[in-house]
């Protein structure tokens, strides 16, 4: 497994894992007062980067020449970027300009944090994906040879 691949398997589960436990602590917990929302989100945000910075720096003393990637690796960000961007980009105007006319307050901000986490989930588990089965041309950008 290369080094790329490992840091987005760290980034897909922990995105994964934490977000999946601050949804549930929204659903379970219900209204809560403003300081517990902000630390809810805080405690989330924290653990991540602290995870994604560990597992960071232990790949990148394991994989100190390999960081640098090749026209494949740019390619297979490429690509799990543009598709996460369509997803991003529909999240946010669901959010910005269809719930501010019935949705209020910590419901808009929750639809916001959702949409963002799942387009960085959708990105990594397309970098896994591509490293798993290799990066495949659509029939549209293939060229003489292939």
């Amino acid at each position: 497994m290369v080094a790329r691949e490992q840091f987005a398997w760290v980034w897909l589960l922990t995105m994964v894992v934490t977000y999946a436990a601050y949804f549930a602590a929204v659903v379970v917990m219900g209204e809560t007062p403003f300081w517990t929302q902000i630390i809810m989100f805080a405690a989330t945000a924290i653990v991540q980067v602290v995870v994604i910075a560990i597992a960071s720096a232990v790949i990148a003393l394991r994989y100190k020449n390999e960081l640098s990637g090749d026209e494949r690796d740019r390619a297979i960000a490429h690509r799990a970027s543009a598709v996460a961007y369509q997803v991003l980009l529909c999240g946010i105007i669901l959010v910005g300009c269809l719930m501010p006319f019935s949705h209020t307050g910590w419901d808009i901000f929750h639809a916001a944090v959702f949409a963002i986490a799942l387009a960085e989930i959708i990105r990594h588990a397309l970098i896994v994906a591509a490293y798993r089965r290799g990066l495949r041309q659509p029939n549209a950008q293939r060229g003489w040879h292939g």
